[in-house]
């Protein structure tokens, strides 16, 4: 793990998170996914609240 952080200060451009480990990833894109279906879920409410056309 620390090589690959080591290494990661040379990426460019620097990833601004990294996930280390294959489970860590998959419990973070499935909280993500949750997140994100969580905001989809409220599309219609945010809309309604959306200045008119022109104003």
């Amino acid at each position: 793990m620390a090589a690959r952080i080591i290494e990661s200060v040379d990426t460019e451009p620097a990833p601004p998170r990294m996930v280390l480990g294959s489970q860590a990833l998959d419990s973070t894109l499935g909280v993500l996914r949750r997140r994100i279906a969580d905001f989809e879920a409220q599309r219609d409410l945010a809309a309604s609240t959306d200045f008119p056309a022109g104003q």
